[in-house]
């Protein structure tokens, strides 16, 4: 792409070429579509990063919430056991594990945000082990068991109530550079275009300039 262009801009300069125009603003212009190629790349990168870090905020808030709703149902759950708790309890897991994995998706494998999210998903078979205990809908189950079933919920609530303290503090705590530098960037873009328009201009008045002494001595010579 980037040859391509270089050789878009020599065979558009081939006419002032031919005037005997000096070699520097023909190079100036060649440096010219080199840095706004790569200025253009280096925007695009920044913005996709942006766009990126506002989507991974997006999911950790997603996933903080239907963690909150998960231990909400869970603890309906083992208060008063039934069908339809079960059932809204399963669709609240599945929400939620779909919301770890998409935080996941949008973390890096080194970044530091992986060790919460390990931890939050290290919670998740204990968490499958309250449901089936608060699922035995036994008449006459033992207050010391409803209150173990209480005990363990309230102990993983507390973990993953931390990690996801992390999580968000770790997330807060990360630059948010790409932002701004695209803007500066796009600010540059703008100088970088400026310059080259007032070059091509001089470059075509110059070539106007050469030419009409040629002209007249033409006519003269007619």
């Amino acid at each position: 792409m980037l040859e391509t262009l270089m050789s878009n801009w020599t065979s558009a300069l081939s006419p002032f070429s031919r005037q005997g125009l000096p070699t520097l603003p023909l190079l100036l212009l060649l440096v010219y579509a080199v840095t706004s190629s790569l200025l253009g790349a280096s925007i695009r990168h920044l913005e996709n990063q942006s766009r990126d870090s506002v989507e991974l905020t997006y999911a950790a808030s997603t996933l903080g919430k239907d963690q909150a709703s998960l231990m909400r149902d869970a603890q309906a759950m083992i208060g008063a056991p039934s069908q339809l708790r079960m059932q809204a309890l399963l669709i609240n897991l599945e929400e939620y594990e779909a919301a770890l994995d998409a935080v996941r998706l949008r973390t890096d494998r080194d970044s530091a945000l992986q060790a919460p999210l390990d931890e939050l998903e290290a919670a998740l078979p204990a968490i499958r082990s309250v449901m089936l205990q608060a699922a035995r809908m036994d008449a006459d189950r033992a207050d010391a068991a409803i209150q173990a079933q209480v005990m363990e919920l309230t102990r993983l609530d507390e973990a993953m109530q931390g990690q996801l303290a992390q999580l968000d503090t770790r997330l807060t705590s990360t630059p948010g550079y790409a932002e701004p530098l695209a803007n500066q960037l796009r600010r540059l873009s703008w100088v970088v275009h400026l310059l080259a328009i007032l070059l091509v201009g001089g470059l075509i008045f110059g070539a106007i300039r050469s030419s009409r002494p040629q002209d007249l001595s033409a006519r003269i010579a007619d």
